[in-house]
């Protein structure tokens, strides 16, 4: 489906906690046409008040609704989430290249690392209930930083790290993942499918667990972008095997976000 521009009207505001927000947008065409892992640019109706659109992954769509989560880092964040309920926001959407669903019989495992699990409640919910339940491994540095947790929990096993101990697992996130992964038997790997997002160093670690296991993953890439449109190239990635003399990078707007972890030079 083509993007589209359009003003999208703010019908809730939600404060999570720990500085993390989901807004909800009524934006009839951008959620009849988003797909898991695809994401919007979201701004300012008048681009005085905020020039640059800022990048959001596509967390759930309900009917005519869109929703993001996010934490307020900056003026563009926190202009977001204090626009108030009935007041417009520029949104420009959906955009990019989303997940590869599972295949029949494939069980999803998803590795996510704070504001990272922002890209996943879309694609749990696009699994369906005759699926086996996913595998979610959630981390955060403290208990402050594991949005939906409740929710994800509610629909998947999971498994909860943070950094400084506070709830579940105390250490890094890839520590359960790589014992799962070294449990497994052989014929298992191709059962699986992996996804990912959150700091770039978790996503490398488990790009190289998951290449040492042969399980096939995707990465959601998070990337400063000022177009979304892959005009300004300032969100480019390199990767292993280019296609030519030219070809050392790939957008993250255009040819991703997600992108097979194998593809990428981390």
């Amino acid at each position: 489906m083509m993007s589209q521009d359009l003003r999208a009207r703010v019908t809730a505001q939600n404060d999570l906690g720990g500085g993390y927000v989901l807004s909800t947008l009524h934006a009839p065409a951008i959620a009849a046409g988003a797909r898991p892992g695809e994401f919007v640019m979201v701004g300012a109706p008048d681009p005085a008040d905020l020039l640059l659109r800022r990048a959001f992954s596509v967390c759930q769509t309900d009917g005519d609704l869109i929703r993001i989560l996010y934490r307020i880092v900056g003026r563009g964040t926190s202009l977001i989430a204090h626009t108030p309920v009935g007041d417009p926001l520029a949104v420009l959407g959906p955009l990019g290249r989303g997940f590869t669903p599972p295949a029949a019989g494939e069980r999803a495992v998803i590795v996510a690392g704070g504001i990272g699990s922002a890209a996943f409640p879309f694609l749990v919910e696009g699994l369906g209930a005759s699926r086996e339940r996913p595998l979610f491994f959630y981390g955060g540095r403290s208990s402050a930083d594991l949005p939906f947790r409740d929710w994800f929990e509610a629909r998947c096993e999971t498994v909860v790290t943070t950094d400084d101990g506070s709830t579940g697992v105390h250490g890094l996130v890839t520590q359960p993942l790589e014992k799962f992964l070294g449990a497994l038997a052989p014929a298992a790997t191709a059962t699986l499918r992996l996804y990912t997002c959150g700091p770039d160093p978790m996503m490398r670690a488990v790009a190289r667990l998951a290449e040492a296991a042969g399980v096939r993953a995707e990465a959601a890439v998070e990337s400063p972008m000022a177009c979304g449109w892959g005009v300004c190239v300032g969100c480019v990635v390199p990767v292993r095997e280019p296609r030519g003399a030219y070809d050392a990078y790939r957008r993250v707007c255009v040819d991703g976000p997600v992108f097979p972890t194998t593809e990428l030079r981390w």
